[in-house]
């Protein structure tokens, strides 16, 4: 099974490299090799690879900015993610986002609910989603929530470096999802694909993928701050909740992110991990590597909110 991965250096993708099985071919193309942003540039890297399997791990993930550069946006999340769709490859995979429902649900979000994104990251994942859906041949769309891995810049990496320089730090308490790491993540791609090989693949449609449980970025921030002085840090940083509306980011966010992941879970015959259990993991891994600290000029906290 010759694999092809787009966004290989990124937070899923660089898990998924160090996952997927050595018996597959498996070729990762990064932002220097395959530029979304050039109409044609994806399809000709796919002709050119020939893989029996596309995992696009590529996205515009800077929530705010997207607000203000749409066009680039959908041209990444959309457009780019359509050329993917039209190719003649086997079988497509590809992840979406919490960030397709408005958040008025009360309960966690089931695959068959209505989408009706709140800010134009959200749109332009949705249209990918359903440019996807409409292709020929076999598909799989994974919607995730709140990203994170070790060194990568994410609201893990940005937390740490913020409680530990600030006296004080006001962190969202009215939006709730489910912190999901990126090994969680590779690792079921990797188990659905093993799949086909057992000749029982999944059926092509859209899985939620998370981790189990749930929790708002104040109570995210604050098992951040707790695991970290665990492990010895000296972190005299106050944390106090705030209000979305309060806080001033340029898109509107759902107020519940939280995801039905039953039907994978049936479907893989897994167990997801509560969310507690891969955040601790990449704290502990964050702390290790000076990678994990992310200077100023790679990230803010805003963009660290994205998914």
């Amino acid at each position: 099974m010759r694999v092809l991965v787009l966004g290989a250096k990124g937070q899923v993708g660089s898990a998924l490299m160090a996952r997927l099985p050595r018996r597959w071919p498996v070729t990762g193309l990064t932002r220097k090799d395959v530029d979304l942003l050039v109409p044609g540039d994806v399809a000709a890297a796919i002709e050119t690879a020939q893989p029996d399997v596309v995992i696009n791990a590529a996205a515009w993930t800077a929530v705010d900015r997207a607000e203000t550069e749409a066009t680039s946006a959908h041209r990444v999340n959309t457009d780019a993610v359509r050329e993917i769709a039209e190719t003649s490859v086997p079988l497509v995979v590809s992840y979406s986002t919490d960030y397709v429902f408005d958040g008025h649900k009360e309960s966690a979000y089931k695959e068959t609910d209505m989408p009706a994104p709140l800010n134009v990251y959200g749109m332009s994942k949705l249209g990918g989603e359903r440019a996807i859906a409409r292709r020929k041949g076999e598909h799989l769309i994974f919607r995730t929530s709140w990203v994170h891995a070790p060194a990568h810049v994410n609201f893990v990496s940005t937390m740490l470096r913020l409680l530990a320089e600030r006296s004080r730090l006001s962190v969202v308490n009215d939006q709730v999802g489910a912190p999901t790491s990126a090994a969680l993540i590779a690792d079921s791609t990797v188990l659905a694909l093993n799949r086909i090989e057992d000749g029982e693949p999944l059926a092509s449609g859209i899985y939620n993928l998370t981790a189990s449980g749930g929790c708002s970025w104040y109570d995210y921030a604050r098992f951040i701050h707790e695991t970290a002085r665990e492990q010895g840090q000296t972190l005299d940083c106050a944390l106090e909740p705030i209000a979305a509306a309060d806080y001033g980011q340029a898109a509107l966010r759902p107020r519940n992110s939280r995801l039905d992941t039953k039907k994978l879970q049936r479907a893989l015959d897994v167990r997801f991990p509560p969310w507690q259990e891969g955040v601790r993991d990449t704290i502990l891994k964050s702390m290790e590597s000076a990678n994990g600290q992310p200077s100023r000029s790679e990230s803010d906290a805003v963009d660290a909110l994205s998914p």
